[in-house]
């Protein structure tokens, strides 16, 4: 209970959680909280589960809405990335995709399906990249990278990103680069390079700066590699490492994690290559980057 006697959020009633969730997410400006909705996020039960996936056919836009969001986080994450009715919500939200009219709606299924990790959702949410409404194109930014396999990224979904990068809303272009840059490594090295080159002249600044920084990276990372391995092969033989290297080192900054990265992604050929040295240089070549930039 909390104080003077009245209930905390997660003590009330379902019938008055939905109600209050609903009148926060009418009121949502992105800035103030909605304590209702995440107390029904935090009670990952059938009923819960079952009056969300009620909502999502209802009539009204805004209790559709209310019923995605409900299910877009209800029950904490698991170590697969999965929640704990997963394999209930995917096909649901699925279905409310294939039918949903209403922009409104279709943002949030869309970001409810990257939050499950639903790779069977691709192929659906990377043709909707070129949605007329840059609220659904915001959220397809957003929500790929939970969507693809991060060794193999489909041609779509790499597609899709890259048509992203250039959309007219700049936070929709900043999250796909965002995307881009420091959440999926295994894009091809020369269309990132060549999108960052293109995006360091943005008219957003923290697009621009993003870009640039990355497009400098791209190059220094290539030369560290080349010193450390390349031992008179043509330069550029270990391009495909450039992505999983900047991403790891974005994500985590860890030399133990790195050189664990890079060992996967060579393979046999990693066994002569005293990779732990050369994951302890990238990382402190990293931080010294890193240290030297300043954010407005």
């Amino acid at each position: 209970m909390s104080g003077f006697g009245s209930p905390s959020q997660e003590e009330l009633p379902l019938e008055l959680l939905l109600r209050l969730a609903q009148r926060e997410i009418q009121d949502d400006d992105g800035v103030v909280g909605l304590p209702s909705l995440l107390a029904l996020h935090r009670r990952p039960t059938r009923d819960v589960f079952d009056r969300a996936a009620a909502l999502t056919g209802d009539s009204s836009p805004r209790r559709r809405e209310l019923g995605v969001r409900i299910l877009r986080e209800l029950g904490d994450e698991q170590a697969d990335g999965r929640r704990p009715f997963t394999e209930e919500t995917v096909p649901l939200l699925l279905d409310r995709l294939r039918d949903e009219a209403e922009p409104s709606v279709t943002c949030w299924i869309v970001s409810a399906l990257g939050y499950h990790r639903a790779q069977e959702a691709l192929p659906r949410v990377a043709t909707l990249a070129d949605h007329p409404d840059e609220r659904v194109r915001f959220h397809v930014a957003a929500a790929l990278p939970g969507l693809v396999d991060l060794d193999r990224v489909a041609p779509e979904a790499a597609a899709a990103l890259i048509r992203l990068c250039h959309d007219d809303d700049a936070e929709t272009r900043y999250y796909a680069l965002y995307a881009v840059t420091r959440e999926i490594p295994s894009l091809d090295v020369e269309v990132v390079t060549r999108l960052t080159e293109q995006l360091a002249g943005d008219p957003d600044e923290q697009i621009s700066a993003m870009a640039a920084a990355h497009h400098s990276a791209i190059g220094e990372v290539r030369e560290l590699l080349g010193d450390a391995l390349e031992r008179g092969i043509a330069t550029g033989a270990y391009d495909h490492l450039i992505g999983p290297v900047l991403v790891t080192l974005a994500c985590a900054g860890d030399a133990g994690l790195l050189d664990e990265e890079v060992r996967r992604r060579l393979g046999a050929a990693a066994e002569p290559i005293h990779t732990a040295r050369l994951a302890g240089d990238l990382v402190a070549w990293w931080t010294d980057k890193e240290s030297r930039i300043t954010w407005d």
